[in-house]
C-alpha cells in the first residue's frame, strides 16, 4: 500500500537527520527505531484484504508547480483535500459503480478504522476523496479525545515525527498534515462486497 519508496526515504532522512535539538551523531531513540520499523513494515507488508483485487484508482491534481512533470501532482494532501479537490483530475468520473462499499484506513494507525458508504449513483473520484478526507479528520479527533497520552505540540518535540498516542486508534508517527492519498485499491470479497484499501504516503 505504501508504495512510494521516495517518500519512505524522505521519512527516514527526517527521522535520522532532522530531529530538533540533536546533534547529527546523536543515537537514534527507541521511538525513532519504532517509527522506522513501522514505516518499513507498512511499505513491505500492506494490509491484507480478504478478496480479489479488481481495480486501482489514482488520485492526481493539476498544478502550476513546475517541479511536477506535465503539471500533474500524483497525490492529494489529506489535510488540504477540499482545496485540492478543485483541481482533481477526472473528479466527476464514476470510478466505482456499485452502490455500497467499505473503506479501510490503517495508516498510521495501530487499530484499523473502517466505514461504510452507500450511493445509488455509485462513487465519483471527488466523492471518495471527500469521504476519505473527512473520515481522517474524524478519526484524528476521536484519537485525541480518547487518549490520555496527548499529541505533543511541534515546538516541544525532540524529533519531527508525531509521538504515539494511546487513544482509540493508536495513531503513531504522523500528523494529518504529513499524509497524502496516491491511490485506492478495490477488492471484492467472496460475498460480493467491495472493500477499499487506501494508498497513503507520508
Amino acid at each position: 500500500m505504501k508504495k512510494c519508496s521516495f517518500y519512505l526515504l524522505i521519512v527516514c532522512v527526517l527521522i535520522l537527520g532532522g530531529c530538533k535539538n540533536k546533534a547529527n551523531n546523536s543515537p537514534v531513540s527507541d521511538y525513532e527505531k519504532v517509527v522506522i520499523d513501522r514505516e518499513n513494515n507498512a511499505g513491505t507488508n500492506p494490509l491484507k484484504i480478504d478478496g480479489t483485487r479488481i481495480k486501482e484508482i489514482l488520485f492526481e491534481v493539476k498544478t502550476d508547480n513546475k517541479e511536477f512533470e506535465n503539471g500533474i501532482q500524483t497525490w492529494v494532501s489529506i489535510q488540504n483535500f477540499k482545496k485540492e479537490s478543485i483541481n482533481l483530475i477526472n473528479k466527476d468520473e464514476v470510478v466505482i459503480s456499485e452502490k455500497e462499499i467499505t473503506i479501510i484506513i490503517d495508516y498510521p494507525l495501530t487499530n484499523v478504522y473502517s466505514f461504510n458508504l452507500k450511493s445509488e449513483k455509485g462513487f465519483t473520484r471527488e466523492k471518495l476523496l471527500t469521504e476519505i478526507g473527512e473520515n481522517y479528520f474524524k478519526l484524528y479527533e476521536e484519537e485525541e479525545k480518547s487518549a490520555s497520552v496527548k499529541t505533543q505540540p511541534m515546538e516541544e518535540r525532540e524529533m519531527y515525527n508525531r509521538n504515539q498516542t494511546n487513544g482509540k486508534y493508536g495513531i503513531w508517527g504522523h500528523d494529518i498534515a504529513d499524509l497524502v492519498l496516491t491511490d485506492i485499491q478495490v477488492f471484492k470479497n467472496k460475498d460480493g462486497k467491495l472493500i477499499v484499501s487506501l494508498g497513503i504516503d507520508s
